[in-house]
């Protein structure tokens, strides 16, 4: 076989014609997530709403651990390290700093608690000390020293007046009651066998629940030391525990042996596995860098109903969850110790992104007010957490990398209504001074009947796009494009092998099939069925779409020549019913993002030859991608369109042809939308 070598070097002139148009697109709650929610939250179905709204209060501390309210809640008490601290918070002056109540003598104050008395009880380690502190001059003293090495929660029943205490190495519960003077007398009300105790939490009337680690069990434990296991997982421990109704909310992490948690102990090979779902990590914050020793393991939320029957209803693929707290009516926030977010999971365990915080961990959370406060560590602080005004909600993108310096186009959004969009440009990866300032879209209109809304992006030329977007009252963001055109590239052939076969030119051809596969995460490996529906996205009722027998495989192939050109949105339905009872199955369904139908070719228009030049204009429903010319039947060449990008449905073009020499020739010029339909004219040129 004979080889040889071609070297040249090609010059190409920047935002030349080679390159075709490309997209920035977020459609979904992963995709959304990567960005900072001020004031909004990114809702599970990846729609960006009004949320919560944040305020931050400096606490002259390395981490807050834990927190507690007074019994009458207007009181919020801080226990922090690495120097033992007692701060106290008016709950109900939502703008008010931190006040120190008292500096204890230990490192770590590492549970905290409030006495029907108006003083506070705080455990601290080392030395498993716990002190009672006056509530109003901070005054304190020892009132209990228990033989183990920590003390990982505090319960106090005012009507009881007896303290429990969950105690690490050994992890036991210990009941305190009143003794002689200011002293609390202890005894074990019950041993769980375990490593620690991590979780404690009043359960009812003479009842706590109380969760493990090492063998992360979930105990009910009655006042008279009598325990009944709830439920045996496959992690580490169960960090904490809240109740909404009937049902309990369980906050369960497996971390990495040896990865540095302050409970670090291997998961065993028994009990419920975390199942981590696709999507599950946490996303980080923008600029965010590994914490040096941070745990490293998996994490996930459980709701355990009162018969028994658990399901995870939310889990991190890399990091672990700190706390969860019920809002006193059906609500469970869920804290992560991994990136500093908040998680808000609704009565039907739907799970959104509520605050994202600029630390790193977020460990203790209280209800406050209408919202929270959420104590944080990797840069202690406590944060104030409450719904955000009607017009003060904003969400800022992560920094979009077009790889290369590159030319804006149109931005296109699907909303409930217009929305503030705003963009900036620039060439370095992070914004600075020299970045283009925030310019608003121009030509900026809004479809109310479609509900979408597009604009030209009026930033300068650039590497890096990031976009902000005001959400108001009602509005939703539900997904976004934007059309952008990156420099050409310098072509350099730097070898050419003869083979004994050519290879053939592969061409985009239009296709009216849609190949639809769905991926399907399934713990029970049980066999799945599947009924579709669709609509178009401006319209509300749902079509069925396939066969009336249920589909077996997570596949589809629609053929899309009956319905009319649009956007659609399907509908995949899916249920075990086959494998299991029908008083226990289960079914989900999933929406995707907007689709493209359009089985439409382009047109031409205003078509004219004035030697030498060819002008015309190519319009198509779903927007023109191409436009090429050939003479009389020769080798297509690409034209270029009159604003240099192709990134709208009408398309204006004119064209050169070479000088042609006297006699008749045809001029064939095509266009190629979107979807890959190609539309064909011809001039016919007489020269003389």
């Amino acid at each position: 076989m004979n080889r040889f070598v071609l070297v040249a070097i090609l010059f190409a002139a920047p935002f030349a014609d080679a390159g075709e148009t490309r997209h920035f697109r977020q459609s979904n709650h992963e995709e959304f997530s990567q960005g900072e929610a001020t004031g909004s939250m990114v809702l599970p179905a990846g729609e960006v709403v009004v949320g919560m709204k944040k305020e931050r209060f400096v606490v002259d501390a390395a981490f807050v651990w834990c927190a507690t309210l007074s019994s009458d809640g207007k009181t919020a008490f801080l226990g922090t390290g690495d120097v033992g601290k007692i701060f106290a918070v008016a709950a109900a002056e939502k703008k008010t700093t931190p006040r120190l109540l008292a500096t204890l003598p230990e490192p770590w104050v590492t549970a905290i608690t409030t006495t029907g008395d108006g003083n506070v009880l705080a455990a601290t380690t080392p030395g498993a000390r716990i002190y009672r502190i006056d509530s109003v001059t901070g005054k304190f003293a020892v009132v209990a020293t228990l033989d183990t090495n920590h003390i990982w929660a505090l319960v106090h029943d005012a009507k009881k007046r007896i303290t429990f205490a969950a105690t690490g190495g050994p992890g036991k519960i210990v009941a305190l009651s009143p003794g002689a003077g200011d002293v609390l007398k202890p005894r074990v009300l019950w041993d769980s066998k375990d490593t620690h105790i991590v979780s404690l939490v009043r359960g009812g009337a003479d009842r706590l629940l109380a969760g493990t680690s090492e063998t992360a069990v979930l105990y009910a434990v009655n006042y008279d030391g009598k325990a009944t296991a709830l439920h045996d997982f496959e992690a580490s421990e169960v960090r904490s525990i809240t109740a909404v109704g009937d049902a309990l909310y369980v906050a369960v992490n497996a971390f990495t042996p040896g990865s540095g948690s302050p409970t670090d102990d291997a998961g065993r090979a028994t009990g419920t596995k975390i199942q981590v779902v696709t999507g599950g990590k946490v996303p980080s914050a923008a600029g965010a860098l590994p914490r040096p020793g941070a745990p490293k393991g998996t994490g996930a939320v459980y709701r355990l109903e009162k018969d028994g029957s658990i399901e995870q209803v939310h889990s991190l693929s890399d990091g672990y969850f700190t706390a969860v707290l019920s809002d006193g009516k059906s609500r469970v926030f869920a804290a992560t110790g991994s990136d500093g977010k908040v998680f808000r999971i609704s009565s039907e365990r739907e799970v959104g992104l509520a605050v994202d915080l600029d630390e790193r961990q977020a460990l203790a959370l209280l209800n406050y007010g209408d919202g929270l406060l959420v104590g944080t560590g990797d840069g202690a602080a406590l944060i104030s957490v409450h719904p955000s005004p009607p017009n003060d909600a904003r969400y800022l993108s992560k920094i979009f990398d077009a790889t290369r310096p590159a030319q804006w186009g149109q931005a296109m959004y699907g909303a409930s209504t217009a929305l503030e969009l705003d963009t900036r440009s620039g060439n370095t990866a992070r914004p600075d001074d020299n970045w283009d300032t925030w310019k608003a879209l121009g030509t900026s209109q809004f479809m109310k009947d479609q509900e979408r809304g597009s604009g030209q992006v009026a930033s300068a030329p650039g590497r890096y796009l990031q976009y902000r977007v005001k959400v108001a009252g009602d509005a939703r963001l539900r997904d976004i494009e934007m059309a952008y055109l990156p420099q050409n590239q310098r072509a350099r052939v730097t070898e050419l092998n003869l083979e004994a076969e050519t290879a053939t030119e592969t061409k985009l051809t239009h296709t009216a099939v849609l190949k639809l596969r769905w991926k399907v995460t399934n713990p029970d490996e049980d066999a799945l069925i599947y009924k579709l529906a669709y609509r178009q996205a401006s319209e509300q009722v749902w079509r069925p779409l396939g066969p009336e027998e249920p589909l077996t495989k997570a596949e589809f192939d629609w053929d899309t020549d009956s319905v009319p050109d649009g956007r659609y949105l399907v509908r995949v339905w899916s249920s075990d019913g086959n494998a299991a009872a029908q008083n226990r199955a289960l079914s989900h369904e999933y929406i995707s993002p907007p689709l493209l139908v359009d089985n439409t070719r382009p047109v031409f228009s205003d078509l004219s030859e004035k030697l030498p030049v060819v002008s015309g204009k190519a319009t198509d429903t779903s927007g023109i991608a191409q436009v090429e010319f050939a003479i009389n039947g020769g080798a297509w060449r690409p034209v270029s369109c009159d604003d240099g990008i192709f990134d709208e449905n009408s398309e204006g073009f004119s064209f050169r042809p070479p000088v042609l020499p006297p006699g008749t020739h045809v001029i064939s010029v095509r266009a190629r939308d979107e979807a890959h339909n190609l539309g064909v004219t011809r001039l016919v040129v007489r020269v003389k």
